[in-house]
């Protein structure tokens, strides 16, 4: 796509906006024209002057320099395409501009279905998405951990409770299920494409928008079950206050795990704070474990099963895959620090990068 120079600076204030977030949208040529093919040169006047938290179309009208009504125009385009968070309260919407991840990458894609415009994104997202992981990865504070489920922890006495993911399931208000961004995307392999777990406000948003359908708990357990008998690694925001999202990953198509696994990025996804061990004794060398290892962390040595503790990731697969119970997890001598919120969260990586600042003026 060319464009004009009127446009070309419209979009760089919109990456230089979303910038401001947490979440980064570091400078390139792919990210460039991915905003130029998501946001209308319109919309895109509008988003640079939409905050990150929920502010009415009348506002963001007035800093647009535009009617209500073509804001508010706007606004909704914006909100169908899984550009900008929507949510209505005390009987008036408000909007907020979604950031790259997770947001503008993810929720075009959670519909399952990939029109002409999406298809083309693919292969500029999956390249400035390694880009992003490389930057997000010298921050220090990541934006994911992995986590898992109750069987493969449940002999653990010191669990904490952030790391026992039923019950911050039940201490949801909604639950729901999309389609998993990534593999939707990048189409690697085949298993699940509807895989992508989200909680609370932004399930509401994405279900009224159609990116998502609402799940009961009981049944959201039993898919996280079914995820787990499949072998997908369980990603959480790494938040100790309540879940945002469980990501049921693949390492041939998940961004997290990819960072780690292929490009060895540091400090861009914690580890769940668990290790895996091998009781020599029970281990019968079936390599059941060696499959479901999604990291490369197990392998066959004298008929024994071996870890490799600076792969290993703690995600229990292992466990959760192994019929003569050999394998379990143990504390690990480094455990993350996890922020006790989402916002904490935030704002570490915000001091990290030195945007604190320009975050907070950016939602006045």
């Amino acid at each position: 796509m060319i464009l004009g120079r009127t446009n070309v600076e419209v979009y760089e204030k919109l990456r230089k906006h979303l910038d401001k977030h947490a979440a980064g949208a570091p400078e390139s040529p792919e990210i460039m024209e991915i905003l130029s093919t998501l946001f209308t040169p319109e919309e895109a006047s509008i988003a640079v002057v939409t905050p990150f938290r929920p502010t009415t179309a009348k506002e963001i009208a007035a800093r647009a320099g535009v009617t209500e009504e073509e804001a508010k125009t706007h606004l909704e385009s914006m909100a169908n395409k899984g550009l900008v968070y929507a949510r209505e309260k005390d009987g008036e919407w408000g909007y907020a501009l979604l950031p790259i991840m997770p947001g503008i990458f993810e929720f075009p894609y959670m519909k399952g279905i990939k029109d002409e415009k999406l298809d083309e994104l693919s292969k500029l997202w999956e390249d400035y998405l390694i880009q992003h992981a490389k930057e997000m990865g010298k921050i220090g504070t990541p934006f994911a951990r992995v986590i898992p489920i109750g069987e493969a922890v449940e002999s653990e006495p010191s669990i904490l409770t952030y790391e026992k993911v039923y019950e911050l399931i039940e201490k949801a208000r909604l639950v729901g299920l999309a389609h998993c961004a990534c593999r939707t995307a990048f189409s690697h392999c085949d298993r699940p494409r509807e895989a992508c777990m989200v909680f609370d406000d932004t399930c509401r948003y994405l279900v009224q928008r159609g990116f998502a359908r609402y799940l009961t708990k009981d049944e959201m357990k039993e898919k996280l079950k079914e995820f787990d008998r499949i072998g997908l690694v369980h990603t959480v925001n790494n938040s100790q206050d309540k879940l945002q999202f469980i990501c049921n990953c693949c390492a041939c198509c998940c961004g997290f795990l990819r960072g780690v696994k292929e490009f060895r990025i540091p400090n861009f996804l914690a580890s769940s704070g668990f290790i895996a061990r091998i009781d020599e004794e029970l281990c019968s060398g079936c390599e059941i474990c060696v499959e479901r290892c999604q990291m490369d962390a197990i392998s066959i040595v004298d008929g024994i099963a071996v870890v490799n503790e600076e792969r290993c990731i703690g995600c229990g697969l292992c466990v959760t895959g192994c019929d003569t119970e050999a394998a379990s997890l143990i504390r690990s001598n480094e455990r993350p620090d996890v922020p006790e919120t989402t916002r904490e969260m935030g704002a570490r990586i915000l001091q990290a990068r030195g945007k604190l600042q320009e975050f907070l003026e950016a939602n006045k």
